[in-house]
């Protein structure tokens, strides 16, 4: 204990205990302030104290309003409790420690947290909450004061100044809970804890159940001074009886129940629930990417124990001294020792390492005392799979996230969850900032290793490091990150006199005998179950173990090409005996792609497929929408024996191992397939990525043949009548709603980047009350490609007609529609009304309003550089003029009920003709059918099981409908629109443009 200390403790125990909740309270905070800041406390008064909140109100309000808004928040409070001590002084002689110190602790707060504005505001607005409970503290003075004066304090006077410290103690127990958020292990280290002489609780609370006790006993508190101060004369026993009123009061909230086991666990269940809140808000709505990689680590277990063992990684591990947690000054300047960079090429097996360093850094740290909780570890891969995963604010995100799981139980954290749930005007989603703020705090109180993998990989590292180091200058965190060597390290970084920036670096030389040992294991084992035949020469096995250079996925490729199914014995002898061949990422890869080209038609589109998916989609696809955009390329039910009933499982055997499948999703095996794919090598190959246009070209006519052929052809939700908008909508002007963020995309452009479109956030449909009881479950759930198909399509064409230096409209090829594979999708996609109303129904009710203006152009220009005579041109001719009859349709809707579809989507099903000439088909909602004249089609009625069907196979039970291809539509007339169980009025017939004679999924014109 320091010397102030001890010299408190005398001057206490001297004082005798006339007011010991005073006396307590001033000891309390001697006890509870870090000796950092001991040796600059001091006492401080009300009015200095306003005038620094002012200056600093004023000074903010031209720089940050957000930071002064809390400074008058602490000011009103302030201002409102300063006469306390003048009612005080009316019943006792106020000793100048205790404002001093009171007021001191206060500005000790304010200190510490006015530059971490998120909490900032939250504390700001608990002392606003008191302040609007307190009694009014400068009325009482002044009418007591009138009423007493010259008059001579006595017992009873005494007793009214005991009675008035409650509210005194409990306000210092509140700021002194407050301070300890902020720092480590105060409550460890041996002082004394702010408790009242009569406390019986003894379990703990979460600070805003606490506040609720505290915003009580204020009442309470209020309540009896008023009375107490109402009159000059009352009566003795009615005073009596509104004193001891007041001090059970007080009793009750201090008291606790008997907490039995159920209560426990509801309240243990309101702790977790409060964490949870805080981390959907920290989420913002982006899923998390995190995998278990529990089966990576157990198959190389032990095999990165040269890299635990080493100098710098040790001398990092271990750089922790408990007395520095809170020394900001010797943070600031130690900070980039705990700064540790690892850096190697691609393929070395950098995520492994890092994996193993998670598990050393798992169990307790070398030097600390068995009584602490070791370091909590929190690890980030930055994967460019994930493209939220690759934004630095993402990496901050994801590491917040885990602390506060792992550290869901502390009592300082939990404070700080329930700080963060108050309500105040920040926004509902957590910015950048808040996150460092949260963040900050986090890794202040608890001791933190923090991994990051494949910086290299992030959009800004350069910005993540600057945001890093200041964390590092305020906290003791230490953080190990693993990259290529060519990451760029701010000049911050760099230390005079050191070797600053720590960066260690790793080669083939540090894991060959691992990896030798590794391979030699794995291939003998192939070679006694078989892979090789009977007749293997297993000499050969270290040769080409050897042939790894130490690099892990080499050796890695090497296994899973040599047991891929795809291969005899004798091929995977040959490819042994040639190993050396192989040497290099880009000499193995060009070996796979050549076995993967003499594969089966179809698993080689279905390959080519996936890797397009993977490469250029405009947002992640969830596995279930991936599944069925894979299935588009495909029949599966004409490859039983070939693929199981979950598509997904085959991918890594049919792919070699190049793409792997984990509950985290579908994605390469390592970036540099993807880069060897896009480099110039790759060429030639089915799945080569060199041209993306090409490529979305590919991922258009999926989107197109999935809108034709494969989504319901009739409304995909329940259909609602026709109301009359209240506004009128607007004119030509191009329409935006609110929600299109959502959607995937603000707007068909073929320039926008893939990594600046949103995430989509499913929202569930909005129905009327007429339909909310029919429908309990949203219109897309069996349809999990819908929502992409829909609004992407128009930006895959987009990109696809857009002409670049190295790749004109148009590449000869030898087959009718390989360079076009758009072609004959979206020329079905059109010729089918059914399946345009649709995809107009279904835009709608995602929030964006579809449009074709900017496909009309590039498409018109590639029709003139195709010639008529051709296949593709004549197509293309009729396509153009089918687009541009749609468009004109498009435009009409939005000028003349943009509204109303909006709030109602399926009137796509009902408006007939109001819109022109009978373009859309009018659903007939009594018989469940399509309304069409009987010349023109076989109509068969659907039975009660046929309509149960439908719910729940609308595809297969869509095959009902026999469709003549001259299909003429039945439509309401101009003047009304007819109502859903209404039969429509015959009107003469529209023949559609031109029927289709393409078949369903034709493989030769989509692969």
């Amino acid at each position: 204990m320091s010397s102030q200390r001890q010299a408190v403790d005398i001057e206490m125990s001297e004082a005798g205990s006339d007011y010991p909740l005073f006396d307590e309270s001033i000891v309390a905070i001697q006890h509870n302030i870090l000796d950092e800041h001991l040796h600059v406390f001091r006492h401080v008064d009300a009015s200095s104290l306003l005038d620094e909140l002012r200056n600093s109100i004023v000074r903010d309000s031209t720089r940050d309003r957000r930071i002064a808004a809390p400074s008058r928040k602490l000011a009103l409070f302030v201002q409102t409790f300063a006469p306390y001590f003048d009612v005080l002084g009316i019943c006792t002689k106020v000793r100048p420690e205790w404002p001093g110190c009171f007021w001191g602790l206060v500005h000790l707060l304010y200190q510490v947290i006015n530059s971490n504005v998120l909490f900032y505001e939250k504390v700001a607005d608990m002392f606003e909450a008191m302040a609007s409970i307190l009694p009014p503290y400068q009325q009482i003075y002044t009418i007591c004061k009138q009423r007493l004066h010259g008059a001579q304090i006595d017992a009873e006077d005494e007793r009214l100044a005991m009675l008035m410290s409650y509210a005194f103690s409990d306000l210092v127990k509140l700021c002194l809970d407050i301070y300890r958020i902020f720092f480590r292990s105060v409550e460890s280290s041996g002082s004394r804890h702010l408790t009242n002489i009569f406390t019986t609780s003894t379990q703990w609370r979460p600070l805003d159940s606490r506040f609720a006790q505290l915003e009580v006993k204020l009442t309470h508190h209020r309540r009896w001074l008023e009375r107490e101060t109402e009159s000059h004369i009352q009566d003795f026993a009615v005073v009596e009886h509104r004193r001891q009123k007041y001090l059970r009061s007080i009793h009750r909230q201090d008291g606790d129940v008997h907490a039995t086991g159920e209560l426990l666990e509801r309240r243990m269940a309101k702790r977790l629930r409060r964490v949870e809140l805080v981390c959907d808000w920290i989420s913002n709505g982006v899923q998390n990417q995190r995998t278990d990689p529990s089966a990576r680590r157990t198959e190389h277990r032990g095999s990165c124990n040269w890299f635990l063992d080493l100098e710098k990684y040790r001398k990092w591990k271990n750089r922790y001294i408990k007395s520095l947690a809170n020394n900001t000054n010797a943070l600031q300047d130690n900070w980039h020792d705990r700064v540790l960079f690892v850096q190697a090429e691609a393929g070395f097996g950098k995520t492994v390492v890092a994996d193993a360093v998670v598990d050393d850094l798992g169990a307790e740290a070398e030097d600390l005392e068995s009584s602490n909780a070791p370091p909590s570890t929190a690890c980030f891969h930055v994967k460019v799979t994930h493209p939220s995963s690759v934004h630095p604010g993402q990496i901050f995100r994801e590491i917040t996230l885990q602390l506060l799981y792992n550290h869901r139980h502390s009592h300082a954290t939990l404070d700080a969850v329930c700080l963060l749930l108050r309500k105040t005007s920040f926004q509902q989603t957590a910015t950048a900032k808040d996150i460092l703020d949260l963040l900050l705090v986090l890794l202040r109180q608890h001791p933190t290793f923090v991994i990051v993998d494949g910086l290299e990989r992030c959009i800004d590292e350069r910005g993540f490091l600057s945001s890093l180091a200041q964390l590092c200058q305020k906290t003791d965190v230490r953080v190990i990150i693993f990259s290529r060597p060519a990451i760029g390290i701010p000049l911050e970084y760099q230390k005079w006199a050191s070797d600053a920036p720590h960066i260690v670096p790793l080669n083939s030389q540090h894991t060959a005998k691992s990896k030798e040992l590794y391979m030699s294991q794995q291939l003998a084992q192939m070679a006694d179950q078989g892979y090789f035949g009977i007749d293997m020469d297993r000499e050969i096995l270290p040769h080409v173990a050897r042939q790894s250079n130490g690099t892990f996925l080499w050796a890695t490729l090497l296994l899973n090409y040599v047991q891929s199914p795809a291969l005899s014995p004798d091929e995977r002898q040959s490819i042994l005996l040639d190993a050396h061949l192989l040497e290099g990422l880009e000499a193995l890869y060009s070996s796979i792609f050549e076995t993967l080209r003499n594969q089966p038609a179809h698993e080689k589109l279905l390959v080519a497929d996936v890797i397009r998916w993977l490469t250029f989609p405009v947002h992640r696809l969830c596995t279930s929408a991936l599944r069925m955009a894979l299935s588009v390329s495909i029949d599966i039910s004409e490859y039983h024996d070939t693929f199981p009933t979950e598509l997904l499982e085959i991918l890594p055997r049919i792919t070699c191992g190049l793409i792997e499948v984990s509950d985290g999703g579908v994605s390469f095996v390592h970036p540099s397939v993807r880069e060897y794919l896009q480099a110039p090598a790759s060429k030639g190959s089915e799945s080569s990525l060199c041209d993306e246009s090409s490529v979305h070209a590919h991922l258009a006519a999926r989107c197109l043949s999935y809108l034709a052929h494969d989504i319901p052809q009739r409304p995909l939700g329940g259909l609602s009548p026709y109301i009359q908008p209240m506004m009128p909508t607007n004119s030509a002007a191009s329409y935006r709603t609110t929600k299109s963020g959502d959607s995937g995309y603000k707007s068909i452009s073929s320039s926008d980047s893939e990594h600046a479109l949103p995430q989509p956030a499913m929202q569930s449909e909005h129905t009327n009350a007429s339909t909310a009881s029919i429908r309990t479950v949203p219109f897309d759930t069996n349809l999990p490609f819908l929502r992409y198909a829909s609004l992407c399509w128009p930006i895959h064409l987009s990109r696809a007609l857009a002409p670049t230096n190295t790749h004109p409209y148009v590449i000869p090829c030898p087959g009718p529609f390989e360079a076009l594979p758009y072609i004959p999708t979206l020329s079905a996609f059109l010729s089918s009304r059914l399946s345009v109303t649709a995809w107009v129904e279904a835009s709608f009710r995602y929030s964006l309003p579809p449009t074709l203006t900017r496909l009309v152009g590039p498409l018109a220009d590639l029709r003139g550089e195709l010639s008529p005579a051709t296949i593709e041109g004549a197509e293309l001719r009729l396509v153009v003029s089918e687009l541009n009859v749609l468009g004109e349709k498009l435009m009409e809707l939005k000028r003349g009920y943009a509204t109303s579809l909006r709030e109602n989507p399926s009137l796509i099903w009902q408006i007939g003709d109001a819109v022109g000439e009978g373009y859309w088909p009018v659903w007939d909602a009594s018989v469940d059918e399509i309304s069409l004249t009987a010349t023109s089609i076989t109509k068969k009625k659907i039975t009660s099981p046929q309509k149960h069907n439908l719910h729940q196979n609308p595809i297969t039970t869509l095959h009902n409908f026999q469709l003549h291809p001259q299909t003429l539509a039945r439509v309401p007339t101009a003047q009304t629109l007819s109502p859903p169980h209404a039969s429509p009025r015959p009107v003469p017939a529209v023949q559609l443009s031109r029927p289709t004679n393409l078949r369903r999924r034709a493989p030769h014109a989509a692969s």
